[in-house]
């Protein structure tokens, strides 16, 4: 605050407060000479100006002085010192401008040490203020941009959610399907397209409902069925009252495609697929069958997945057993359940 660009009009106008309030309240009497009104006027201006220098001229240095003990704390006490020292040397100016017994008197002193405490105490006082509204401030600031950078990096991650090598996949699983059966390939586009349009529509929301993100799990279902056809058996069972509940857009494509990624299966021996609605989680769950020479590990999906709900301030649950994986994930903002309507049905089903 000391070094405000206003540093010379603040003082200014304190010392003339001062001195209004002192002359009007007759407290020049108290000295133990009598002091002409121009005299007093200038003392009083030059003691708020001393102040307020001294305490711009510590500020300056005392973020230096120590890191254990609060920089607010060094500056009141170097301040105090400041006053004595101020308050002595008006004195002594004074009793020398006047030629008189004004700078004997210790009772001068002590008013004009008093004085300038006083003045001391309440720079201080503003300074304080305006220091922690300052760190107020720039913790706001520093917030938002965090905000930004979080907004910004979620972006990217569901923008890259769809990754190339799924994209690939897709356009050869597309390709041949052309050759085969065109009236198929015409509803894999169709399926492909609405996964597209729903990561474009989400890529900037944090969060979507249960109902729109079970929409686009049963397009991408529909594309790995006409891919892998008998292979993979997906169900659900949810309650229907909850599907207004918010979900992060894209995580449960993610953990299917994890699931697609890590394990091995076949027509002969379909893999089971498992949703579940259970109280206020949305439950992945799968048989294990991992790849030979391949770990089955969280991954950057599941991570990517972790990090987005710690930024809503929420864990998810991974659950690994010899026979099954599974995670669980909070539904946020849920509102009251009405009632459990649960059904297993065919995800892939229209």
């Amino acid at each position: 605050m000391f070094n405000h660009r206003l540093k010379f009009l603040f003082p200014a106008i304190l010392g003339l407060y001062s001195f209004l309030n002192i002359l009007l309240l007759d407290g020049d009497r108290l000295y133990q000479a009598e002091l002409p009104v121009n005299v007093a006027f200038i003392l009083i201006v030059c003691i708020v100006y001393a102040v307020w220098l001294s305490n711009a001229w510590i500020e300056k240095y005392v973020s230096n002085l120590s890191r254990k003990i609060h920089p607010l704390i060094i500056q009141f006490g170097l301040s105090l010192v400041a006053v004595t020292i101020i308050s002595l040397l008006s004195v002594l100016v004074t009793g020398y401008w006047l030629g008189g017994p004004f700078s004997y008197s210790s009772q001068n002193f002590l008013l004009t040490s008093a004085f300038g405490s006083r003045i001391n105490l309440f720079l201080n006082t503003l300074n304080a203020i305006y220091f922690f509204f300052k760190k107020f401030k720039a913790k706001e600031l520093e917030a938002e941009k965090l905000k930004t950078l979080n907004a910004n990096a979620k972006l990217a991650t569901i923008n890259n959610q769809i990754n190339p090598h799924f994209f690939f996949n897709n356009l050869s699983a597309l390709s041949n399907l052309m050759h085969e059966d065109i009236e198929k390939a015409d509803l894999y586009l169709l399926k492909l397209s609405n996964i597209y349009r729903y990561i474009l529509k989400n890529n900037t929301q944090e969060l979507t409902t249960l109902e729109e993100e079970l929409n686009f799990l049963r397009d991408y279902i529909d594309l790995l069925s006409m891919r892998f056809q008998d292979a993979l058996i997906f169900k659900k069972e949810i309650n229907s009252s909850l599907l207004q509940h918010q979900i992060p857009p894209a995580v449960l494509q993610l953990l299917v495609e994890n699931v697609v990624k890590h394990n091995i299966f076949t027509v002969q021996h379909p893999m089971e697929v498992s949703l579940i609605i259970e109280g206020e989680k949305c439950i992945i769950k799968n048989e294990l069958r991992k790849k030979e020479d391949k770990s089955y590990s969280t991954g950057v999906g599941i991570q990517n997945i972790i990090d987005r709900y710690k930024f809503l301030g929420k864990k998810i649950e991974v659950t690994q057993t010899s026979d099954f994986f599974q995670v669980a994930l909070p539904l946020i903002d849920p509102n009251e359940n009405t009632g459990s309507r649960r059904r297993t049905i065919d995800l892939s089903a229209n």
